[in-house]
């Protein structure tokens, strides 16, 4: 079982002591932090991103069920275990409506706690819809570009994000070590990076994904997030085997690995490509751009990379310019995989909030093309269940199956 994260919320020092004291010799659960109060709680598990919550139903400020009721709405990946002093069955009622998984009565023992959490956290790992039970490996999609002001960062987030919003379980990785910018555009804390994990380890063959999990930052949506070192320095630390042991770390866990690389091409950047399936190239229309894209698919196919797994993505796209997707097609000698048009506004505006706009303003231009790429990528995300198929699901459970 992979590194269940939980986060205690008790306003009571004594329970929070119990519960670390139960759980200090159980290597496949770390805690991450504690709450005194509901809407500490809800700050943390915002921040913080754990697997489970375990929460009491009492708490100062906003009760256990409110805050519950809170991160159902907001962080439908996080999974909360209520406690109580109280087992009476309308206690564990209230809890199941508010969004609970389970409940424990308190006082209760080592084990109880432990195979509660352990349970919680296997149901939810089958209860995500679309990982195929026989997942062997991700697909490593990589965004690229030799100029820099493209906008690809702003697109990888966002791509991102909609495979994440279409339960694709997806992880994220800044690559641009110096500059990268995924933490900002996804307001993310530099808490936890790539350099910070790389240097957890002795040699790069010792990353396990164990060890990459406590380094992963989660965004609302339930994208996880490998964000670039805080400080340019902190990006020597990361060497080209080490990009490589985590791709392949990660493989097994994802369906999709996304990563944002710098504008150049390197020893690291060269180790990325090496494992990669798509090889996204982002331009826009301007000149330097379309040279900088000539001259990369040059450099491509100089090392011998396989040409065929080369899209061209074209960004910022302003028909009025005088220069046709055609045109384009015909000086790169390949074809355009996609188009995403010009909207400075909508791209600014959610750049300084913070939040991908293909979640927040999904009916924009600028992020209906950016949803339809990634619906090409992946396919069409599932349509909501009628009320008559859910009711009969319903009755399937409760009655037996249903022709």
């Amino acid at each position: 079982m992979q590194l269940i994260k939980l986060l205690i919320a008790d306003d009571m020092d004594e329970l929070r002591s119990n519960v670390r004291r139960m759980l200090r010799n159980e290597e496949s659960i770390q805690i991450i932090g504690e709450a005194v109060t509901g809407e500490e709680t809800i700050a943390k598990a915002k921040e913080f991103q754990p697997h489970i919550v375990l929460m009491d139903i009492n708490m100062p400020d906003l009760d256990g069920l409110k805050a519950t009721e809170v991160l159902a709405k907001d962080c439908p990946h996080i999974q909360t275990i209520m406690m109580s002093i109280q087992g009476e069955q309308e206690y564990f009622r209230r809890a199941m409506k508010a969004g609970a998984k389970d409940f424990l009565v308190k006082p209760f023992s080592s084990s109880d706690l432990v195979d509660t959490i352990k349970n919680v956290y296997s149901q939810w790992l089958k209860d995500r819809p679309d990982i195929p039970a026989n997942l062997t490996t991700a697909n490593v999609l990589t965004f690229f570009s030799a100029k820099g002001g493209v906008g690809k960062t702003m697109l990888t987030s966002n791509i991102a994000s909609a495979f994440a919003d279409r339960n694709k379980r997806t992880l994220l990785i800044d690559a641009s070590l110096q500059f990268g910018d995924i933490a900002i555009t996804l307001n993310i804390p530099s808490k936890r990076t790539i350099a910070d994990l790389v240097n957890s380890v002795a040699i790069p063959e010792d990353i396990t994904y164990n060890a990459i999990e406590r380094y992963i930052m989660t965004t609302p949506v339930g994208l996880d997030v490998l964000i670039a070192p805080r400080e340019p320095a902190m990006a020597d630390a990361v060497k080209p085997e080490h990009i490589k042991y985590i791709i392949e770390a990660a493989k097994p866990v994802y369906q999709y690995i996304v990563i944002d690389t710098p504008a150049f091409i390197s020893e690291k950047e060269l180790s990325i490509f090496d494992v990669t399936d798509v090889l996204f190239l982002v331009l826009t229309l301007d000149i330097t751009s379309v040279k900088s894209a000539k001259l990369t698919l040059k450099t491509l196919k100089d090392i011998s990379f396989d040409m065929n797994k080369v899209k061209i993505i074209l960004n910022k796209e302003v028909p009025s310019v005088g220069i046709s997707k055609g045109d384009l097609e015909s000086g790169l000698g390949t074809p355009v995989y996609s188009v995403i048009p010009m909207d400075s506004e909508t791209a600014q505006t959610y750049l300084n909030k913070g939040e991908p706009f293909v979640l927040k303003e999904p009916g924009t231009h600028l992020a209906r093309a950016i949803i339809d790429t990634a619906e090409h990528i992946i396919g069409p995300k599932p349509k909501p269940e009628t009320a008559k198929s859910a009711i009969l699901k319903i009755k399937d459970i409760l009655f037996g199956t249903f022709n």
